[in-house]
């Protein structure tokens, strides 16, 4: 144990040594926070110290009743309550607690009862009595039968069989939930059965888990393939649902033995499967005397002509179970079969021979390799070179070369995905890059959700213009610059010659590759950005000049995405270049664009002390410019009563004079700070009397009322 680990459990033990009830509360919530991300699959850093947190969650059982203490502690119960902890809990559920609390009582009852090998008697018989307590809602009842419901017990067994009888359809759903467990379900069959067919469709709670205990595991891969002998049927229903552990037994043996292939497959399935044989054994362990002859049987049937059990016994054997003598067996099915269903167990078996450095068959390896590359296998390929990758390593080269140059396009991409696991890139990254180019920027399979392309040719590719492939190739190998991880003349080069190419859609990446905090900051910091400043401004200036551009040339954005770029590299340079900024404000026609620009505005205006006059000028002119719509007008009122210094006050006066009540009004309203108010207080109230007093806009409402407040 590390110096911080101690260190942090000594705080915690101090904390619950407390005498400081809330101190103590506190370090159980943090005990409770902890155990909650347990289901991450993380452990309880305060495992450590549970006998302590036991004890201070006792210590709080034992006071006066109360919401929190006694929350908290039976939280700490439910994780953490032994047998000696049930009269404690037993204590609270006589009380006749609140809801929530009771609740937690009964989660906290459920732990301490299935700690001892005799059951609390009291304890349970108060959980018993609230599961028959009709003046308890169906919640509590619920959670009643729950804190019993994993206990094996007669008397267990009898009150549910009660609660299925309940005319509550969540009660009864819930009880023949319980009783649907492989064990119960040989003596409450037919009763679980009749309930089922006598609730609606969408019964709701633990129906769907009913219907399908009732089915009962049938196969793996013999689902819709019946049995024609009377014998074996009967042998498969005994096996489905035995009646004993015995019967269960003599059942899959018939099965196991029989000449019938389906017969033998399900029985392999029922072995190999752990909805299966295991499950509906009462005894476990009577399985694994049987799995020497399960083998047997698996290896015989890959011996002999049974080729419809091959899939199971393929299955049944897997990697797990796989020796170095099965590779003759492995190989004769491969040669034989046709079926991509038998191909890929035969695949996943061959894992377990590769993953064996000293028993390697370099046989198997090529016929995985010859699947790859077979014409009538589907489905398979992508396995293949998945185990071949994972077992070999840089080994399987030779094999995913061939499938990169020869495979079809998915088979391409799932080759090259895995050869870059294993390091490939270093070893072949002409021919990756090659292949990545010839997928026009976008591949045609991203195993496990990952972009090959994106590995193989760096990133980002842009962030408007993605999946577009430059048909230029001086101007692919200058995008392809941009994407490697470093900063150099030729990285700079790179970005020059795409931002002076007359592609729009390659200034459109340049630009993206400028302004993304991914993309040359990231390789080469803030500075990186400079040489290129002017040159990037002047591409701005004239893409929002001009129209947008042709929609095909962006998947993701359209004909928005020229337009969009020069924004986002404008924001960045905004604060520094008004003027640029203002140019934009003005001259902008397409309401996006100009949207877009007011934001920059914005973010201009909350970080300068004072505003620069020609964003001002711009604003105002907005604001009195009639083409506009009505909204975009306002805002730009709205960022002139927000601009900071004093600079926005001709504007706003000059936009009072406008024929719209709204942008007379919202003007009004930018001139009503201490400072300016009193200069212009004539005015306002002449502009207020002429405006409508039936129905006026709320921006008339909020000036009236402030002339009216300052009147006072």
């Amino acid at each position: 144990m590390s110096g911080d680990e101690r260190s942090r459990l000594g705080e915690f033990s101090a904390r619950l040594a407390s005498d400081d009830i809330d101190v103590v509360l506190d370090a159980l919530d943090d005990y409770q926070s902890a155990q909650a991300d347990t289901r991450w699959g993380v452990d309880n850093p305060y495992w450590p110290l549970d006998n302590e947190v036991r004890f201070a969650a006792r210590d709080l059982l034992g006071r006066p009743l109360s919401d929190r203490g006694h929350e908290r502690a039976l939280t700490m119960m439910w994780h953490l309550a032994e047998e000696e902890d049930a009269n404690l809990i037993a204590d609270v559920l006589e009380a006749a607690p609140a809801a929530g609390l009771r609740e937690t009582a009964l989660l906290a009852a459920g732990t301490a009862l299935a700690e001892g090998e005799e059951p609390n008697r009291r304890l349970l018989a108060l959980v018993a009595a609230m599961v028959l307590d009709e003046g308890l809602g169906v919640r509590d009842r619920r959670n009643a039968m729950y804190a019993l419901s994993d206990l094996d017990l007669p008397e267990v067994e009898d009150l549910l069989v009660r609660l299925s009888e309940s005319p509550e359809l969540k009660l009864q759903v819930f009880a023949a939930g319980c009783l649907a467990t492989p064990l119960r379900l040989r003596v409450h069959r037919d009763l679980v059965d009749r309930l089922a067919k006598s609730w609606p469709e969408d019964a709701g709670g633990e129906a769907p888990y009913v219907r399908q205990a009732l089915e009962g595991f049938h196969s793996i891969h013999w689902k819709d393939v019946g049995l024609h002998d009377p014998e074996l049927r009967k042998a498969h229903e005994e096996l489905r649902f035995p009646l004993s552990d015995e019967e269960c037994l003599r059942a899959f043996a018939t099965l196991l033995r029989s000449e019938d292939p389906v017969a033998v497959g399900i029985a392999l399935d029922h072995y190999e499967s752990s909805d299966g044989l295991r499950r509906v054994l009462e005894d476990e362990e009577r399985a694994d005397a049987c799995l020497p002859e399960v083998l047997d049987r698996a290896r015989e049937v890959l011996r002999r002509p049974m080729s419809p059990a091959e899939v199971s016994a393929l299955n049944m054997i897997g990697a797990r179970h796989a020796e170095p003598g099965d590779a003759d067996l492995l190989l004769d099915v491969l040669a034989r079969t046709d079926s991509d269903r038998v191909r890929h167990e035969a695949i996943w078996m061959a894992r377990g021979l590769l993953d064996e450095a000293g028993s390697r068959d370099e046989r198997l390896v090529a016929a995985l390799g010859g699947l790859i590359l077979d014409p009538s296998s589907f489905g398979t390929k992508e396995t293949a070179i998945r185990i071949l990758a994972d077992c070999l390593g840089a080994d399987a080269d030779g094999v995913l070369l061939g499938a990169l140059r020869e495979g079809e396009p998915k088979v391409q991409a799932t080759a090259a995905y895995y050869l870059l696991r294993t390091g490939g890139l270093d070893r072949h990254r002409a021919l990756l890059e090659e292949v990545a180019d010839s997928w026009a920027e976008w591949p045609p399979h991203r195993p496990w959700g990952q972009n090959p392309a994106e590995r193989i040719l760096g990133t980002p590719h842009s962030v408007h213009w993605e999946g577009h492939r430059l048909a230029d190739p001086d101007l692919r190998r200058a995008h392809r610059r941009l994407r490697a991880p470093t900063v150099d003349d030729s990285y700079h080069l790179a970005l020059r010659t795409l931002l002076d190419s007359d592609d729009q859609a390659a200034v459109g990446v340049a630009l993206d590759h400028w302004w993304y905090p991914g993309g040359v900051v990231e390789r080469g910091g803030e500075a990186a950005r400079e040489p290129e400043r002017a040159l990037v401004l002047e591409r701005v200036r004239e893409a929002l000049r001009q129209p947008p551009a042709p929609a095909e040339l962006s998947r993701r954005y359209g004909a928005a995405a020229k337009h969009l770029t020069a924004l986002a590299a404008l924001d960045v340079v905004a604060a520094e270049e008004p003027a640029l900024l203002a140019e934009v404000v003005g001259a902008a026609t397409d309401d996006h664009v100009r949207g877009r620009a007011l934001d920059a505005v914005a973010a201009v205006f909350g970080d300068a002390e004072e505003a620069d006059p020609r964003l001002v000028e711009a604003l105002g002119n907005l604001a009195c410019d009639e083409n506009p719509p009505l909204n975009d007008r306002l805002r730009a009122l709205a960022l002139l009563d927000e601009s900071p210094g004093t600079n926005a006050v001709v504007a706003l006066t000059r936009a009072t004079r406008c024929p719209e009540v709204e942008v007379q009004a919202v003007a009004a309203w930018g001139l009503m700070w201490e400072e300016t108010f009193e200069d212009h207080r004539a005015m306002l109230e002449e502009l207020s009397a002429s405006w409508p007093v039936e129905d006026p806009p709320w921006e008339v409402t909020r000036v009236r009322d402030a002339l009216d407040a300052a009147e006072e």
